[in-house]
């Protein structure tokens, strides 16, 4: 059609069967693509057979550092304290029952704080025994006066899991 002389009439804007002037250049340069910016997932991901958004059990989840004061010192939950001048880390806390805890803690914090913030979020670990530990290396961390940031497995943040004895 273009070759004829012809084009479309929504590309063109031309009246039906006028003739147009069409001049097709070869560029000289090589066609690649442009680089892909990554984005992380930003939503909300849910599992196979967990309860519907908006019933009660989505308001199991605790967020352990309300941004409700500008303030650069805020508590997180009961009586550990988040020190915004100081380096936090992000741990993904994970209850048996499938419930996700986000917690932010300061990397000076040990693993004693992330053991009485879980008992704090979730009422059945107050009455079983249980054990904090990773998926990857799989390890439980018994130890609770090792210090986060000093912890490979939590220097940058991550996931626990919360396992029952």
């Amino acid at each position: 059609m273009i070759r004829q002389g012809r084009a479309p009439l929504h590309l063109m804007n031309v009246s039906p069967n006028q003739t147009v002037d069409v001049k097709l250049e070869q560029h000289a340069e090589n066609w690649h693509q442009l680089p892909r910016i990554y984005r992380p997932f930003g939503g909300q991901g849910r599992r196979l057979g967990s309860p519907v958004p908006g019933e009660a059990a989505a308001s199991l989840t605790v967020d352990a550092a309300p941004a409700a004061s500008p303030a650069t010192t805020s508590q997180t939950s009961g009586n550990t304290t988040l020190d915004e001048s100081q380096p936090t880390l992000m741990i993904r806390i994970q209850l048996p029952d499938g419930t996700r805890l986000p917690a932010r803690f300061n990397t000076t914090h040990t693993v004693e704080e992330i053991y009485q913030f879980v008992q704090r979020a979730s009422p059945q670990t107050r009455t079983r025994d249980w054990v904090l530990a990773t998926t990857f290396p799989n390890k439980e961390h018994r130890d609770r006066n090792l210090v986060l940031g000093e912890m490979a497995e939590f220097k940058r943040g991550g996931t626990a899991i919360v396992k029952w004895t």
